[in-house]
């Protein structure tokens, strides 16, 4: 009896064992070089977020949504529509923000902290690894399907303002954008394609 337990025991071992042979090369192909590859084949577009920022001063979630914009390599434009209009494009190292009427431009290498949470998102848009490897310490989790990429700031100044920064996507592209700052405070833009 003990005998034929063992020969079915074997029997499970050896089907579970040659699945995971079969498996695991796919599983093995999937890291950072991979989502790289992948992302960089997403050409720019436009999408639709809804971004909830949790500030302590405040009680509740401040939400708002609009478009966001992305042409290769460096362009991204980020349209607030609700609950205030406004637009920020960036360009290469150039920052325009418009609201109220009223256009601010400015250099990103003069404000470094801001560059480099720029970089992050560019860099993950265009599937740049030495782009965010630059400014982060890459982690990544997750399926081809469903993955997460976590940035943690390398300088000491960003690390002044953010914590990390989560990517969360799939094989379609990004669906989520979390920025954890260093107080504690969080922001959380979610993705969604443009209807039209």
């Amino acid at each position: 009896m003990i005998f034929g337990s063992h020969r079915i025991f074997d029997r499970r071992w050896a089907i579970t064992a040659l699945a995971l042979a079969l498996c695991g090369p796919a599983w093995a192909e999937w890291d950072i070089s991979s989502l790289m590859q992948q992302l960089a084949k997403h050409p720019g577009g436009r999408v639709n977020f809804t971004e909830t920022k949790t500030l302590s001063v405040l009680d509740q979630p401040v939400v708002s949504s609009g478009e966001l914009i992305y042409s290769p390599p460096d362009r991204l434009e980020k349209n607030t529509l609700k609950p205030v209009p406004e637009s920020l494009v960036i360009r290469g190292n150039d920052l325009t923000v418009v609201r109220d009427g009223v256009k601010r431009q400015l250099r990103l290498p003069q404000y470094p902290e801001v560059l480099a949470f720029v970089e992050a998102l560019r860099g993950t848009l265009v599937g740049n690894r030495s782009l965010l490897e630059q400014h982060y310490a890459l982690a990544l989790s997750g399926t081809e399907r469903d993955w997460r990429l976590v940035l943690t700031p390398l300088d000491d100044r960003m690390k002044r303002w953010v914590k990390q920064i989560k990517v969360q996507g799939s094989d379609k592209g990004l669906s989520t954008v979390e920025t954890l700052q260093a107080d504690g405070d969080k922001s959380v833009i979610a993705i969604t394609p443009d209807a039209r």
